[in-house]
């Protein structure tokens, strides 16, 4: 048996241009989604009294402009994991943050998460290599037992002992023909720090089974320096009411049946795959059906390409795109889909169709990446980029009324396994194991 097989038992996891829409009428103010409360499970003490860790977390994620190449997934990793790590009464966390930029707006830091600044530097406070001198000093100091830094592009090539690194996945490493900057000298050199900080780091926190396994394969890390924490869906991602979703409907005007993609429309999601598999299962209906890219995509240098490819395949029409969905639009949008798909090369963890599944939505996606892992059986899952598998589950998960019903209860109990308390529990445990010299997986 070889060693990757080795590791591999230890794997565990949990079971034309679109016509522009008219003038959006407002959402009505009685049925906006009611505010929620955090899951009881969140609130919960841990069941076995430990000795109280000083935690310094890496809060510069979750400030405006310190990477604005951070992506939805980081984002909401990092303002979850604080609120769900802050629940607790087994740590005392610092959040250090960069002098340079403005403190995370109100309400990302919950009550009694102390805030400090990062000593100042002459260095761009953008430039990587600030991470490899103000934060290794701060990092170093004797305010913590862990210090831990929520992605591993922003850690320092030379972690303390007792560092932990989140990696969500090694996507740049595996995919540098999905980024025209691969072949600078900045980005291989990020590369280059970035590959030093996971052989030094003594504890790796990946979000999946199959980025550890991605860790052992691409730098022969040990496997006693990995842990693995899923990730969470959060409570507000539930099945909206009836008078919800004809209000979200009504505000962005969508009227007929409609399959969702949440998301950028960047190489490594294969929209394309998408576009192609939509305008071969809409062929073969009668009834209206629309295809509606929720997101940030018009500035996006793949538009045009995606637009093109639309009127080549004569689905220009049907074609919508919501530029700008408000948070609490979200779960209203993803229950109102009659199916939503997620077509990505490769994804970390992939929280998107999981957060569908907790709405009650039919789930097509790609297996790309760690989602088999994250989605199992709950979802229909083809290769990535197998256009015509993916066209075949679309219109099944569409037109299949027994295969919806079942999609929707199994996701929903899928969805439900995952919560950011969850998430803190193993966070915590990597917290313990580098506190005790990064020992234990």
């Amino acid at each position: 048996m070889s060693a990757r097989d080795k590791h591999k038992q230890k794997r565990t996891p949990p079971k034309p241009a679109p016509a522009t829409p008219p003038a959006k009428t407002p959402v009505p103010a009685a049925p906006t989604a009611a505010p929620v409360t955090p899951a009881p499970e969140a609130r919960v003490a841990p069941s076995t009294r430990a000795r109280l860790l000083r935690v310094g977390i890496d809060g510069r994620p979750l400030q405006a402009g310190f990477d604005d190449r951070a992506g939805r997934g980081i984002a909401v990793y990092a303002r979850e994991l604080l609120r769900a790590l802050a629940a607790r009464d087994d740590l005392a966390i610092t959040l250090w943050l960069e002098p340079a930029l403005p403190a995370p707006v109100s309400g990302l830091v919950p009550p009694g998460v102390n805030q400090r600044r990062y000593g100042s530097t002459l260095l761009p406070f953008r430039d990587r290599l600030s991470s490899q001198f103000s934060v290794p000093a701060a990092a170093g100091a004797r305010l913590h037992d862990v210090f831990h830094w929520l992605a591993h592009a922003y850690a320092p090539a030379f972690p303390p002992r007792t560092g932990v690194v989140s990696v969500h996945d090694l996507i740049l490493e595996q995919f540098p023909d999905c980024f025209p900057e691969s072949r600078t000298l900045r980005y291989r050199t990020a590369r280059a720090l970035e590959a030093q900080t996971l052989r030094r780091a003594t504890t790796l926190l990946a979000d999946s089974f199959e980025t550890r396994e991605d860790l052992l394969r691409r730098h022969q890390v040990p496997v006693a320096r990995t842990h693995v924490a899923p990730l969470g869906v959060h409570p507000r991602f539930a099945p909206a009411s009836p008078t919800q979703l004809a209000a979200v409907r009504k505000h962005h005007q969508l009227a007929v049946p409609f399959v969702l993609y949440v998301g950028g429309i960047d190489p490594r999601k294969d929209v394309p795959v998408l576009l192609a598999a939509f305008a071969q299962a809409k062929a073969q209906r009668t009834e209206p059906l629309l295809l509606v890219l929720a997101g940030a995509v018009r500035l996006s240098p793949e538009y045009p390409a995606l637009l093109d490819q639309a009127a080549k395949l004569g689905i220009s029409d049907s074609l919508r795109v919501l530029e700008s969905v408000p948070l609490d639009h979200l779960a209203m949008l993803l229950t109102a889909a009659s199916v939503f798909a997620f077509p990505s090369r490769s994804e970390g963890f992939g929280l998107p169709p999981l957060e569908a599944m907790a709405c009650g939505t039919p789930v097509v996606s790609s297996r790309g990446g760690s989602l088999g892992e994250v989605l199992g059986d709950a979802a229909l899952t083809v290769d990535p980029g197998d256009t015509d598998g993916f066209a075949r589950e679309l219109a099944r998960a569409l037109d299949d009324e027994a295969l919806r019903a079942h999609l929707r209860a199994q996701g929903l109990a899928r969805a439900a396994s995952y919560t950011w308390a969850r998430t803190a529990e193993a966070t915590v445990a990597a917290y313990r194991a580098a506190a005790h010299g990064g020992a234990g997986a």
